[in-house]
């Protein structure tokens, strides 16, 4: 299973060439002819949820709502805002502060206006609206015929001032109980460096720890950083059709810092970065649980990856409505752009080499008139002894049209491939990973291709500030081995209707989703309902 280096570098050739004739791009761009017009002062605008004096929103239970949730603080809308007094007034820049405060999950919406007073005084005018933030109570999800009860109480904007705190607890009927919290400071004493607490009981993920940087927050930063450290102790499940044959303790220590130095035009830019990675695993309890298998499982390990990363990248932006929600705009970044990332691990006692892995990925999104396109590479090869030992690639094509007011067709293709040393199959097919009607894992291989077609429907039906909303889908795909032929009997395939139920005022999640699906594979029924489109 292995190849010749060359090869396999061979291979990056496309992708290098993609960067050099980007980097071209880098010389020129188009500028603002707009007319310089200074800002003489700022006027914020906090506006509650509703808007009572809206004829719409007359009602007592708006009101309630209102008197009950505590609005957003000045303070925290200007520290976003990239203009100040005496400034020249950018379009540009204002539209971006628009997408930054629209991306604030306890803001509904966000305007930033030159208006002029009677004066003739030119005011930069900042008008926010907020959603209800405090989130709690009990919540029922069913996913590949498995319950879970949630309870929960999270605060997206913690006394208005922007923090983020959460509890949430898990019943599951076919695995143990967890608890998950966390705490969120996006901005540490008003600086733009944030700080994040978590902790996450789930057997399957069984982590705590805490992480801290400096994001890159405008399209003007420079410099970004990032630190996390974190203590592991979680179990790994192997699949068989659905089962869990075979699982393992891992307990250890994970640690990750990253940089990166970005420079170049507004909307075009190159970014040198580098991450570090220290992992310390020890594997205990490990259990075949069905003895018709044999699993090699995995061994205890200590070492560290050093990363440096190449990257560019030219954005472009547009809102538009009914794509993964009903009326609130949704900002899109399509992104044209191409990475090369080199690692190389190092054995954490011995320093002696491991391997070394190249990273490739490309990402392109684009649209005309009501098309929306996102495509996405990602090829990675692990090297040892200059040959390569292990493959991976993930494809991905999702395309939206919201051209008629009612109706969004929605089209989501993704392949993927892991090619193991140990051929181990990794890649599973379920409802919690693409195919909706059938168990958890039910098919798993080493190739996986899944397409999800969807037509949302949205009707214009409102009741008390909530949406209703309709889908009807079908989704087909599969999972295969290395050598074993795709014939068209083979796909696994579901047919079925749901319902969304559109709360992006009342909750961060947006959406409520109930799906019927039929899998004409094994020809049974099954409905689930959870937070969230099921392709977003």
């Amino acid at each position: 299973m292995t190849s010749d280096r060359p090869t396999s570098v061979a291979l990056l050739c496309p992708a290098v060439v993609f960067l050099i004739t980007f980097l071209c791009c880098l010389a020129t761009q188009a500028g603002n002819a707009s007319e310089k017009i200074p800002i003489d002062s700022i006027s914020i605008e906090n506006n509650n949820i509703f808007d009572l004096d809206s004829a719409q929103y007359n009602h007592w239970i708006f009101r309630l709502v209102n008197k009950l949730h505590m609005k957003t603080r000045k303070y925290v809308i200007s520290r976003e805002l990239l203009q100040k007094r005496g400034d020249i007034f950018s379009r540009q820049l204002a539209d971006e502060t628009e997408r930054n405060l629209r991306g604030l999950a306890f803001l509904w919406n966000a305007r930033v206006d030159l208006v002029q007073s009677p004066e003739g005084a030119n005011i930069m005018k900042v008008t926010t609206s907020d959603t209800w933030t405090l989130l709690g109570g009990l919540s029922i999800s069913r996913l590949a015929d498995r319950m879970q009860y949630h309870v929960r109480l999270e605060e997206l904007n913690l006394f208005g001032a922007g923090q983020f705190v959460s509890f949430h607890y898990y019943f599951r009927e076919d695995d143990d109980d967890y608890a998950k919290l966390t705490f969120l400071e996006r901005r540490l004493l008003n600086t733009h460096l944030f700080l994040e607490l978590f902790y996450d009981s789930s057997p399957e993920v069984g982590v705590r720890g805490l992480s801290a940087g400096k994001p890159f927050r405008t399209l003007d930063s420079k410099v970004s950083y990032r630190g996390t450290i974190s203590r592991l102790d979680s179990r790994n499940d192997y699949y068989s059709d659905g089962e869990i044959i075979a699982d393992e303790r891992m307990l250890g220590t994970l640690m990750n810092f990253r940089g990166a130095y970005r420079f170049g035009t507004y909307l075009n830019k190159v970014t040198l970065g580098a991450e570090f990675v220290y992992r310390d695993i020890e594997v205990r309890d490990k259990r075949l649980l069905d003895l018709r298998h044999q699993i090699r499982f995995s061994s205890d390990s200590l070492y560290y990856v050093i990363a440096p990363e190449f990257r560019i990248q030219n954005f472009e932006y547009s809102k538009t409505t009914r794509i993964n929600s009903f009326e609130r705009i949704e900002d899109i970044t399509f992104e044209k752009s191409g990475s090369v990332r080199f690692g190389w691990a190092r054995e954490g006692r011995e320093n002696s080499s491991l391997f070394k892995d190249i990273l490739i990925t490309l990402n392109y999104g684009t649209h005309w008139r009501s098309n929306i396109l996102f495509l996405y590479l990602q090829r990675r090869y692990w090297f040892k002894a200059d040959r390569d030992f292990r493959k991976t690639a993930y494809i991905s094509i999702r395309y939206y049209n919201n051209g008629i007011s009612w109706l969004t067709p929605v089209l989501n293709a993704v392949y993927a491939e892991d090619f193991r040393p140990d051929t181990l199959a990794t890649l599973y097919l379920g409802e919690n990973n693409g195919l909706r009607g059938y168990p958890k894992n039910y098919s798993t291989g080493e190739r996986r291709f899944i397409i999800n077609i969807e037509n949302r429907i949205f009707p214009g039906i409102e009741f008390f500030s909530a949406n209703l909303g309709a889908v009807q889908f079908v989704d087909f795909g599969r999972s295969w081995l290395r050598g074993t032929g795709l014939e068209l009997d083979d796909l696994l395939w579901s047919v079925g209707v749901g319902l969304r139920l559109g709360l992006e005022k009342f909750s961060n999640a947006r959406t409520m989703r109930f799906d019927l699906a039929y899998a004409g594979k094994i020809k049974e029924w099954r409905l689930s309902f959870s937070l969230g489109q099921y392709v977003e």
